[in-house]
């Protein structure tokens, strides 16, 4: 018989073992892949608590992680290895119990990633009411390489103003206003208030507000350029990118993203790294122009909490 329960924090270590073990995995390599996890999470802010184990004769045979993070989202880790059909039963019990914590809690979404070849991990979550959402290509460019010179005619002039307490009302409403036809993960448009999406995008990686840019051509905003540096790669990563609908076609993605690997050298990054959407297909050309390279790909399964709004 098994049991299903929050990990103790004396077991933890133990449990998040579990979770990311896969089989001929070393004790060595365990021990520094559970290091790696407990040190993201404390750099993050992000706790560890709502790490469900099945337990059976004392001895822990499965896990399930949910991390929570800023603007009522968690992400649910699913553990590397499922040995067999009594134990993918487990983490679907595990993942059912995180969705009802989680309304709790007062969460709006849950998200799991998954590879794209994950078939396990798909039926799985399939199984525990988990969709589909979409694919996202991670990319990445050198930083220091310089780039092709600016098309012509170039666009109209584009001033930047940082992010303030004092601006920030309107950095939401040109967020928001860039969500209208965008290709990025459009079903996700209305999900989450305007305060939670920007809560989420300051949690990711070092905020520095100097490197939250609203760009206006005169008065008027035309989009917004969001950075974050990742100081354990020495990256920085474009969190958000959009223009408002009025905006586009006209050559301003180029400027923002010029912005963006001109602020990458400023913080002494190596690389500016992003994801997009794979429908997306005006970003990913504009990304290839640039000279960016896919380094992964990642399913992207979400469970909204209905009770939560």
């Amino acid at each position: 018989m098994h049991q299903i329960r929050l990990a103790k924090d004396h077991e933890l270590r133990d449990a998040l073992g579990v979770l990311v073990a896969r089989p001929q995995t070393s004790a060595e390599e365990l021990r520094r892949q559970v290091d790696v996890l407990t040190r993201y999470a404390a750099r993050s802010a992000l706790s560890l608590e709502h790490c469900l184990v099945a337990e059976r004769s004392g001895r822990i045979v499965a896990a399930c992680l949910c991390m929570d993070a800023p603007g009522r989202t968690a992400n649910v880790f699913l553990p590397n290895h499922v040995s067999g059909p009594d134990v993918a039963d487990l983490v679907v019990q595990m993942l059912r119990e995180h969705v009802r914590a989680a309304e709790g809690r007062g969460l709006r979404i849950l998200q799991s990633m998954t590879a794209p070849d994950a078939d396990t991990d798909r039926e799985l979550l399939k199984r525990s009411g988990f969709r589909r959402l979409t694919e996202l290509l991670y990319l990445e460019r050198d930083a220091r390489r310089p780039v092709a010179p600016a098309p012509r005619p170039p666009p109209p002039p584009v001033t930047w103003e940082s992010y303030s307490p004092g601006n920030r009302e309107a950095f939401a409403r040109v967020v928001a206003g860039t969500y209208e036809g965008s290709r990025d993960c459009a079903e996700l448009s209305g999900v989450r208030t305007i305060d939670d999406t920007l809560a989420s995008h300051r949690a990711t990686g070092e905020f520095d507000p100097r490197f939250w840019l609203l760009a206006r051509n005169g008065e008027d905003a035309l989009g917004v350029l969001l950075l974050s540096r990742l100081p354990e790669r020495a990256s920085t990563e474009v969190v958000y990118m959009g223009l408002l609908p009025a905006a586009r076609g006209q050559g301003y993605g180029v400027t923002l993203l010029r912005r963006a690997l001109d602020a990458a050298r400023e913080q002494g990054s190596t690389a500016l790294t992003l994801t997009v959407d794979v429908e997306n297909a005006p970003a990913r050309r504009l990304y290839g122009a640039f000279g960016f390279i896919e380094t992964a790909r990642r399913e992207v399964w979400m469970r909204i909490l209905e009770g939560s709004r």
